[in-house]
C-alpha cells in the first residue's frame, strides 16, 4: 500500500477508534471498526490484503491480543479471513452469517417444532415472488438447455425417490444469476442452506411429494421463458405448496398432542374426572387477542423508532446488534 494511502486509512481507522483504546473488549471493538472503515473508504474488494497484526498493533496503539480477538470475530462474520501465509485478507463477506444468526432466533423464540422451517419457507417464498418480475423480464423469450436439462435430473430422480438438493440448489441459483444481483444471488444461497439445515427433520415427509416438486421447478423455466409472469408466480407458489402442506400437517399433529396433554393434566387437577376442560369464552378470546394486537403494534412501533434512530446517527462500520 502507499505511504500516503495508508496513512489516509491509518487516520481513518483511528478516527473510527476515537483517538483512544478503551479497555478489555472494546479495545477489540474498535479494531473491528477500524478495518471496517479502511474496507469502506479504500474499496477494498474480497481477496484484498490487510495490515498485519504487529501493523494494526502499531497503528491502532492496542494489544495483539485485541488485534487477534477483533480478527477472530471479524471471520466469523465474514468479513476477514486469515490463512498462514497469506496473512490477513477481506473475506468474501456473504450474507450468510446474518440469516444463520436469524434462523437461530426463529428456531429459539418457535421453540421444538417446525416453527423455524415455516418462518425460512415463507421467506424464501416472499424472495422468489418479489424477482419474479425482474427473473421472467430477464429470461423472456430464450431458451437454456442447462436449467432444462437440471429439472429433467430432478424429474428422474423424483420418480426413484431420491431427493435432489444439489439440483435443487443449483436450479435457484441459475434462475437468480439472470437478475445479475450479487445480493439477491447470497441471500438467495444463503436462505436455500439454512431452510435445507431446518427442514432435516421432515425430510420422510418432504420425500413423498418430490414428484410435485419438481415439475413445479418445470413449470417455473416454462413461464420465464414464455415471458408469463403470472404462471410464472403461480408455479412459484406451486413450487412452496407441498411444503406448505407438510408443515401444517406436523402442526396439526404437534396441536393434537399438546391438547392430549393439556386435557390429562386437567383431568389429573380436576376434582370431577369427567368434567371438560375449561374454555374461553368468546368475550375472553377477543380480549387475548386484542391483547396480542396491541403488543404487536407496540413492538413494530420500538423496532421502527429503534431502526430510525440508528440510521439517521450511524456511520457504515457500526454494529446493528439490539437494533432488530
Amino acid at each position: 500500500m502507499p505511504d500516503d494511502a495508508q496513512s489516509h486509512a491509518t487516520q481513518g481507522a483511528m478516527r473510527a477508534t476515537g483517538g483512544h483504546t478503551g479497555s478489555g473488549s472494546d479495545r477489540a471493538d474498535l479494531v473491528m471498526d477500524a478495518l471496517k472503515q479502511r474496507i469502506i473508504e479504500e474499496r477494498l474488494q474480497p481477496g484484498a490484503k490487510l495490515p498485519t497484526e504487529a501493523e494494526l498493533c502499531r497503528e491502532l496503539g492496542v494489544s495483539r491480543s485485541s488485534v487477534r480477538e477483533a480478527l477472530s470475530k471479524l471471520a466469523a462474520l465474514d468479513i476477514v479471513t486469515s490463512q498462514r501465509g497469506k496473512g490477513t485478507q477481506v473475506a468474501n463477506m456473504s450474507l450468510s452469517p446474518l440469516v444463520e444468526s436469524l434462523l437461530l432466533r426463529s428456531s429459539a423464540r418457535a421453540g421444538a417444532g417446525t416453527g423455524a422451517v415455516e418462518s425460512v419457507a415463507q421467506l424464501r417464498e416472499y424472495l422468489d415472488l418479489g424477482m419474479a418480475e425482474g427473473v421472467v423480464r430477464a429470461l423472456s423469450g430464450t431458451h437454456h438447455d442447462n436449467l432444462h436439462e437440471i429439472v429433467a435430473r430432478m424429474t428422474e430422480k423424483a420418480l426413484r425417490g431420491e431427493n435432489f438438493q444439489h439440483e435443487d440448489i443449483e436450479f435457484h441459483i441459475a434462475m437468480t444469476s439472470a437478475l445479475d444481483n450479487e445480493v439477491a444471488l447470497e441471500m438467495v444461497t444463503a436462505l436455500w442452506v439454512v431452510h435445507s439445515i431446518a427442514l432435516r427433520d421432515l425430510n420422510d415427509d418432504v420425500d413423498e411429494l418430490l414428484l410435485e416438486t419438481a415439475q413445479a421447478h418445470k413449470r417455473i423455466i416454462q413461464a420465464a421463458e414464455d415471458g408469463d409472469i403470472f404462471a410464472y408466480r403461480g408455479a412459484v407458489i406451486d413450487h412452496y405448496r407441498p411444503l406448505n402442506m407438510i408443515i401444517d400437517r406436523h402442526e396439526a399433529v404437534q396441536h393434537a398432542a399438546a391438547s392430549d396433554g393439556s386435557t390429562e393434566s386437567a383431568l389429573g387437577d380436576s376434582e370431577d374426572p369427567e368434567a371438560p376442560p375449561e374454555k374461553l369464552s368468546a368475550g375472553d378470546a377477543a380480549q387475548q387477542r386484542e391483547a396480542k394486537r396491541a403488543e404487536r403494534a407496540a413492538d413494530i412501533a420500538a423496532r421502527a423508532q429503534r431502526a430510525a434512530s440508528f440510521a439517521d446517527n450511524a456511520d457504515p462500520t457500526s454494529r446493528v446488534s439490539g437494533v432488530l
